[in-house]
């Protein structure tokens, strides 16, 4: 019998967006007066996924991710020949999941269609939030009537595959009109929705506003009674928390490529800023890669040297050890002894971790060790502490 293959995810990031929101800080760029050169993006992506995945052909593409950015503002012909080389060279799994992130403006919700078409099975639709004043605040383009009718349109073409994102802890909103917002959310939702709360990163518009008093968010005992009913609202519609952010009506709906991050498979990333985790075949080492940021540098080192990587690292043991605890931390699942094992050189997570905080949380009922398993996982109290949790049982 054929060993098993690796499994390995695919990231693709699609810089550009038609509108920069207020609360964003992830890499992305106004699309150009201009236009976007569609063909020169997607021949830099094709040269750096032939190169970032020639080494990694023995193992199974279990999810592709195309993230940005805007991701649905690219040309559906080009995110089928993305999903047609990256089988040629790593073959998709039976089952895999390819993932487009899209916003519901109505020139995005036209393709749906020929996004299907061209590979994309599970559908990700950025609303933020149903509240219309809102929106605008945060320089967002749709309202949140468009946001539902894009919701009910994926549904009909990505039955069970769809999920869409939610963001509380808005401008002067209140317990009752978030309470309001989820159950409407929750009435359109498929099978799956991320749900986070509003973070003020540093370098974007909504972090200057706040620091100049111009914007006033709910206070930290507010967020965290809208987190807490998040919780019930969601359990109560059958909704699991199976991770800090994420909420699925079933585990077969749970993101397979996220999953994957968090229980510390291997990914490969490609376009500008984009971050890969892998291990590097000829010598078992495990190694960090980050491309270019900007754009264009990006894509004429991708034409020149067929990648655009920027920087590139082997990850220490110690490095290893606390990211494996961080992201399995993450999850209701937890991380158990044997996969914590598998990357500390045979170290138990007893002799890793600080365990009299272990304890501490244990009798707190914010963590729980399951001993047949042997894994140690958070609990629902403690997910919504676990940062500070972390910071107290790695050493």
């Amino acid at each position: 019998m054929a060993a098993a293959r690796v499994p390995l995810s695919l990231y693709v990031h699609w810089p550009y967006c038609s509108f920069l929101c207020k609360f964003c800080a992830f890499s992305k760029a106004r699309v150009p007066s201009q236009g976007v050169d569609h063909e020169r993006i997607t021949n830099a992506l094709l040269k750096e996924l032939r190169t970032c995945l020639a080494p990694h052909k023995d193992k199974e593409l279990r999810s592709i991710y195309f993230g940005g950015g805007t991701p649905s503002l690219s040309l559906p012909r080009n995110i089928e020949r993305i999903i047609s080389e990256a089988n040629k060279l790593v073959p998709l799994a039976s089952g895999a999941e390819v993932t487009l992130e899209s916003n519901p403006t109505l020139a995005e919700v036209i393709k749906m269609r020929d996004f299907k078409l061209a590979g994309v099975n599970r559908y990700s639709i950025g609303i933020q939030t149903l509240n219309d004043d809102s929106l605008r605040k945060m320089g967002r383009l749709h309202t949140g009537a468009e946001g539902l009718a894009a919701v009910d349109r994926a549904k009909a073409l990505f039955p069970g595959r769809v999920t869409f994102d939610m963001i509380f802890g808005f401008e002067s909103q209140t317990l009752r009109q978030w309470q309001e917002e989820l159950k409407t959310a929750l009435d359109h939702a498929d099978r799956h929705l991320s749900i986070y709360q509003l973070t003020v990163e540093p370098g974007t518009p909504l972090f200057r506003d706040q620091r100049a008093q111009r914007v006033v968010l709910p206070s930290d005992d507010m967020q965290a009674q809208m987190y807490e009913m998040t919780v019930d609202m969601c359990l109560a519609r059958g909704f699991r928390h199976y991770e800090v952010s994420s909420y699925a009506s079933h585990p077969s709906a749970e993101s397979m490529h996220n999953k994957g991050y968090w229980r510390g498979q291997q990914w490969v990333g490609i376009g500008p800023s984009a971050h890969s985790r892998f291990t590097d075949p000829t010598n078992r080492q495990r190694i960090s890669s980050v491309r270019i940021p900007d754009t264009q540098r990006w894509a004429q080192q991708c034409e020149r040297a067929g990648h655009g990587t920027g920087k590139e690292f082997v990850v220490s043991d110690a490095e290893a050890k606390q990211e494996a605890v961080v992201f399995g931390l993450r999850m209701l699942e937890g991380i158990s002894d044997e996969g914590f094992m598998g990357v500390s050189g045979g170290q138990s997570l007893t002799g890793y971790l600080c365990m009299d905080r272990v304890q501490h949380y244990i009798d707190e009922g914010h963590l729980s060790w399951h001993a047949p398993t042997a894994c140690l996982a958070p609990t629902e109290r403690g997910l919504q502490v676990i940062d500070t949790i972390l910071l107290e049982i790695i050493p």
